[in-house]
């Protein structure tokens, strides 16, 4: 069975389908078969942020349905072991048992999946994951996106899961002159075992922008920490300052 990964936040805006799409690029990259599904029905954006758009004639709520996997799939790249299933272009109603089965079963074709959940309280999904899937909710270091992180913590925690943290967008300086004045006070806040941080860059934005993830310096690094620790291997958190 592969690493099922599931990604979400309190508030939209965060970067987190950024985070997804960097994750997964990390991950192929330490030579990992990775599939990202989409599952913002109706806002979709991964098919688009991955060049792949144009190609896209079945979704994952067809996959789930029972279409042929292979139909569903979006290959990124030929050189690369990185996939697709993209979300529904409208709002679809999607059945707990059938989604139960369906994450099973493509669990056991890849190393990695990872799944990227709307923003918001709906979090009945994420419930019917495997016991052993990793929850990641990534949070924006402002009190806001910090207490919508804490109120998704705690619905997971009801259904026995137990999401980790990413700090995104993250600014050393930033930090130091505002609400929080440092780091544990945001991990205490939402109530999360910290994953990882990545740092606020420009590059970050004009990827999120051009769809190009030739990404470099201290963000590509920030990534390749976060995917060396999902991949089970202990990576230490440097120096604040220099993230």
């Amino acid at each position: 069975m592969g690493l099922v990964i599931a990604t979400c936040s309190g508030k939209g805006g965060v970067g987190k389908s950024m985070f997804s799409v960097n994750t997964a690029i990390a991950l192929e990259k330490e030579g990992k078969k990775v599939l990202l599904i989409d599952m913002d029905a109706g806002m979709r954006c991964l098919d688009l942020l991955l060049g792949v758009n144009e190609k896209l004639v079945f979704d994952v709520f067809d996959a789930i349905s029972g279409k042929q996997l292979e139909d569903c799939l979006l290959r990124i790249s030929e050189e690369k072991e990185l996939y697709l299933l993209a979300a529904p272009s409208t709002k679809v109603q999607i059945d707990k048992e059938k989604w139960e089965q369906f994450i099973k079963y493509i669990s056991e074709k890849f190393d990695v999946v990872i799944i990227d959940f709307p923003a918001g309280n709906d979090v009945s999904l994420l419930y019917c994951l495997p016991y052993d899937a990793q929850i990641i909710c990534v949070a924006n270091p402002d009190a806001v996106s910090v207490r919508d992180a804490s109120a998704i913590g705690s619905l997971l925690l009801k259904g026995n899961k137990k999401p980790k943290l990413v700090i995104n967008k993250y600014n050393y300086y930033f930090i130091k002159g505002n609400t929080f004045s440092n780091l544990d006070d945001i991990i205490n806040e939402t109530g999360m075992q910290l994953l990882g941080i990545v740092p606020f860059s420009e590059g970050l934005e004009y990827a999120f922008c051009t769809g190009d993830f030739k990404i470099k310096g201290r963000e590509k690094r920030a990534f390749r920490r976060i995917a060396k620790r999902l991949d089970g291997k202990s990576i230490p958190l440097p120096k604040l300052k220099k993230i």
